[in-house]
Formats: structure tokens, sequence, C-alpha cells
């Protein structure tokens, strides 16, 4: 039976990675964005189920959910727009807040949370935003496989290096949490070492 996807924000970088890996590994990928289906013609878009909602605010999207044996979010914001009111505490946090509850109403069986690397020179409320987020997910009732990355690159910009808050390349973490899916029994959370083995 073929297994399902729902990605929140396979449009962007990071979301488009991971769309790309499960369409390989042959899910069905619905994604869930503000704005719906990307600009431009990858072979790989006519692949995806695209969706609009906003996971800012909870409505019609949780049905997306049903029935997926996955859910990733992607939702992340590094600098906030005030005018937008897109705050740390509301995109990073309360977005993440109303996937799990969506999740869990619709027994998804795991969530992956991109959240972030302790980096010396983040914004405090930024990280404490990420980190709130994930204590919440490890309690909920589907196993939580959370990634902290530092900052992610295209496979060509790829550095090597061995600093500890090194950047990675976005398909290096998206393996690393496509295997933990797979493979771990338990909550799992994957710091840069973690993932670059």
């Amino acid at each position: 039976m073929t297994k399902r996807v729902v990605i929140f924000g396979a449009n962007g970088f990071v979301g488009g990675e991971f769309a790309q890996q499960f369409l390989e590994d042959d899910y069905e990928v619905t994604s869930v964005s503000r704005t719906g289906e990307p600009l431009g013609n990858k072979s790989w878009f006519n692949k995806v189920d695209w969706k609009v909602g906003n996971a800012l605010s909870k409505g019609f999207w949780t049905q997306y959910l049903k029935g997926a044996d996955v859910v990733v979010d992607t939702i992340g914001e590094y600098c906030e727009d005030q005018n937008e009111n897109l705050t740390f505490e509301k995109v990073n946090y309360e977005s993440a807040l109303n996937i799990a509850d969506a999740a869990e109403e619709n027994k998804v069986p795991v969530f992956v949370y991109i959240s972030a690397d302790d980096m010396p020179n983040a914004n405090k409320r930024y990280l404490q935003t990420k980190r709130d987020a994930e204590e919440n997910l490890k309690k909920r009732n589907f196993r939580s496989v959370i990634m902290r990355p530092a900052t992610m690159v295209s496979d060509d910009d790829a550095v090597d290096s061995d600093e500890p808050h090194r950047s990675l390349p976005a398909s290096m973490v998206v393996l690393a949490a496509i295997d933990a899916v797979d493979n771990a029994k338990e909550n799992v959370t994957l710091g840069v070492e973690d993932i670059d083995q």
C-alpha cells in the first residue's frame, strides 16, 4: 500500500527537497502552503498534490492530514516581520502546535520538525521558540523526528568543514530525517554531528 506524506512548505527550499525524496521513495506527496503550487515547471511539480492552507491559524487545511503516514513541518521564520505579525512565537511555535493538533486529530503516526542548531550568533528568541515547539511535540501521540541543522545549503554550495555549527546540504538533512522516519522506533532528535555521519 502506498504511503502518504503531507509537507508543510514543499514549495520552499527544504520542503522541496523533502518532496523530491519522498517521491523517489514512492510516497504520495501533498504540500500545504499559503501560496499553493510554486511557479516554474520542475519535473516533479506535477507529481505533488498542491494545497493552499495557512498553518498560522487552524482551519480547513487540517482535513489534508487525513490518512497521512507522515507529516513534515518545514515552516520557520529566522527574521521576524512585525508589520505582518510574523513573529518567532507565531511562525516557529504556534504553527507547529497547530500542525501537531491536526496530526493528532488525524492519527498521523510520525511528525518531522525542522528545528535549528544552537548557533552561538542566532537570535535567542528564535532558538527558544524552536525548543518550545520541540518540547511540545515530544509529548504528543505520534513519534517525533526533530532535525537540528545549522544553515542549509544546496548540494552545489556544500562546504567541507568540521566546524560544530557548519552548513549542511539540505539533501543530507532530508535523507537523515527520512531514515529516522523509516527506522527509528521512538522520538529522535538529530543535531549537526548526527546528520553529518
